[in-house]
């Protein structure tokens, strides 16, 4: 139990990766087997098939079961919300090991001695069956069979689904010359109210359906880099299938006048926060433009 906690507050808290490494690590390999091999043969004894379940055979079920435990929480965490990062699968092998735990400590109290437990012989012709008294192992044999059950089938399941692979969305900005799209050309001087047309496209690697918004604005900056003016100049939004890529042409008429304007397409994914910025955004582009008055 101490074990326990120390790992998984040493993964939840912000500690370098050595540290993390040397507390969480024997953790991973040792404890939640140990624990689970202790629920399974709680007498510190156990026999199975005449067979005695001595200390080092125990150490090294232990570490067996841990590696299973750590493949199994793995694979399984790959099909939920939760990432497979050293918080979430420490947290999962963290209830593992205290449930096993408190399971063993009451097979422990409430089970009788090895030393008392008497076999029963039956005699069949020339063959001779033991039968031990313990339901124990037979538990055991059932928990240990159901686990690897779910191991074979979590591994199957993630075999048969379609490599996921690195989700992302790719966003660029285009322009129009004789027909033909491309990622060049664009405008370097504009005039104050005039119009230009301009495209982007979103295309959706995420592996999901997802909702795009892309917020275009026209901002002023000092040399430093921070924003001095900021024009919000259009919103446009699209839900897109995976694999599917949003198009989209729209016109660019500036609002304000000055050298060196910042022409700012912000993408975001389910809904745009009050503030739009570039450090807010999911992803980012621009151009630099010149605008002046209109003679």
């Amino acid at each position: 139990m101490i074990i326990t906690a120390v790992a998984l507050a040493a993964t939840v808290s912000p500690v370098d990766g050595l540290l993390l490494a040397v507390v969480a690590i024997p953790f991973l390999l040792f404890v939640p087997g140990y624990a689970l091999i202790a629920a399974l043969f709680p007498d510190r004894e156990s026999t199975y098939q005449q067979h005695r379940l001595i200390g080092l055979e125990r150490l090294l079920y232990a570490v067996v079961a841990s590696i299973c435990l750590a493949v199994i929480v793995g694979v399984n965490l790959d099909f939920t919300s939760w990432p497979i990062r050293p918080v979430p699968v420490v947290a999962v092998l963290a209830v593992v090991t205290v449930l096993s735990t408190l399971v063993a400590l009451y097979r422990r109290t409430t089970s009788e001695p090895e030393a008392s437990k008497s076999a029963v012989q039956f005699d069949m012709g020339s063959n001779t069956r033991t039968q031990s008294s313990d339901g124990g192992v037979q538990l055991g044999s059932i928990v240990v069979a159901v686990a690897i059950v779910v191991a074979l089938v979590s591994v199957t399941f993630v075999a048969a689904q379609p490599q996921r692979g690195e989700t992302y969305t790719e966003f660029g900005l285009l322009t129009e010359t004789n027909g033909t799209l491309q990622a060049d050309g664009y405008p370097t001087e504009m005039r104050l109210g005039e119009s230009s047309d301009l495209y982007f496209t979103v295309t959706n690697r995420e592996k999901q359906e997802t909702n795009y918004v892309v917020v275009v604005q026209l901002t002023r900056t000092a040399p430093t880099g921070d924003v001095i003016e900021n024009a919000r100049l259009d919103t446009y939004s699209e839900t897109t299938a995976p694999g599917e890529t949003w198009q989209q042409r729209h016109t660019v008429t500036p609002v304000l006048e000055g050298e060196r304007l910042r022409l700012t397409y912000l993408l975001y994914r389910d809904g745009v926060p009050e503030q739009p910025t570039v450090d807010n955004a999911y992803r980012e582009t621009h151009i630099w433009i010149d605008v002046t008055q209109n003679r």
